[in-house]
């Protein structure tokens, strides 16, 4: 990869890595919070247990996983001169933009469903912006969950166009190294038909040199030199 294009791609990969570890981080601690206050807090319901749907959490921590290690690969592949950055860095964006696009278009799809069947967003937020039991707030943590499971949603949007500026900074490596590739085949073609063309000069001045030492030409010396002698 180019070195004006190295420092851009490993900015935009850093950034992601940063904004990934934020989403598995929000998102497992309230999968951690659900696990462990479902059976004794009476708002999570533990006796409807199936009401909640966590694969949206679940999508969120498994995209942003891979979309970490993704970016990881990437990274590493700019600083090792051995690897083809241009493949990998290829390579590993588009398999980003697709799971970026997963972490999106899922967890929209399963929150879709409430209130027939809610998610820790969906029902933590409606509780937390409802005033219950005669005006006093919501249950202890709700507030908390509901902002956290929004950062871990949201911020895949900025995630995918990161994403997608990798993929771009990728395709656009790769046309200009194959670009500079053609502009290098026509400068050697040119050289090699001004080469030929200089060979040929030389084998025309050489022909004509050995036309100069004829065996004709050598005669009429030899006959001037006879003129010479019987003068």
């Amino acid at each position: 990869m180019a070195t004006k294009l190295r420092m851009p791609t490993l900015a935009f990969a850093a950034l992601s890595i940063c904004l990934n570890l934020a989403i598995i981080g929000c998102a497992g601690q309230t999968i951690n919070f659900f696990v462990t206050e479902q059976k004794i807090n009476v708002w999570l319901l533990p006796i409807w247990p199936n009401h909640f749907d966590t694969r949206e959490l679940q999508a969120l921590i498994g995209t942003s996983a891979a979309i970490l290690v993704l970016n990881v690969v990437l990274a590493i592949s700019l600083f090792v001169k051995k690897l083809p950055a241009n493949v990998i860095v290829l390579a590993t964006s588009i398999l980003s933009v697709v799971c970026s696009l997963i972490a999106i278009i899922f967890p929209t799809i399963v929150n879709g469903q409430a209130p027939g069947r809610d998610t820790l967003q969906t029902w933590t937020c409606r509780w937390s912006s409802t005033s219950i039991n005669r005006g006093q707030g919501p249950p202890s943590g709700f507030d908390t969950i509901c902002h956290e499971t929004r950062f871990a949603f949201y911020t895949t949007i900025p995630v995918f166009i990161l994403q997608l500026l990798l993929l771009f900074l990728a395709l656009y490596t790769l046309a200009t190294a194959r670009s500079s590739t053609r502009e290098r085949g026509v400068v050697s073609d040119v050289e090699k038909s001004q080469s030929q063309h200089e060979l040929g000069e030389v084998r025309n001045h050489s022909f004509d040199t050995k036309n100069s030492g004829s065996p004709q030409s050598r005669q009429e010396g030899v006959m001037g030199a006879k003129g010479v002698s019987f003068a």
